[in-house]
């Protein structure tokens, strides 16, 4: 009864949180890419990304795949480091990581019908 009611609300709290910091770090990484696109200076944009990314991740570990988690953080600080840098293609390749592993990361998050199962 009263256990299967918190494992309910904490995995329901757990989907809306994870969701809800992929969607903020998605269009933080936008924002970024945006600011790349204008003039090759996103340092700030993705400065602030990485420190949102650091902030989360401690919280998001309760309910995520350690791993997965680096290899984002991974992602964000080799965006960052490339975020001032005139190579689109290095930039570019960062920033699809990024994105890619954030959709892995809530794909992996959300339980599926095989998992229901």
């Amino acid at each position: 009864g009263i256990l299967s009611a918190f494992i309910i609300v904490s995995l329901t709290f757990s989907i809306f949180y994870v969701k809800a910091v992929c969607k903020e770090t998605k269009e933080m990484l936008n924002e970024c890419i945006s600011a790349y696109d204008n003039n090759h200076k996103s340092y700030e944009k993705a400065d602030a990304l990485s420190k949102y990314w650091e902030k989360q991740e401690k919280f998001l570990s309760i309910f995520v795949n350690h791993e997965s988690l680096d290899e984002v953080e991974s992602a964000i600080k080799s965006l960052k480091d490339y975020s001032d840098t005139d190579d689109n293609e290095i930039f570019y390749e960062y920033s699809g990581s990024v994105e890619m592993l954030i959709h892995q990361l809530l794909e992996d998050t959300l339980p599926g019908i095989h998992s229901i199962l």
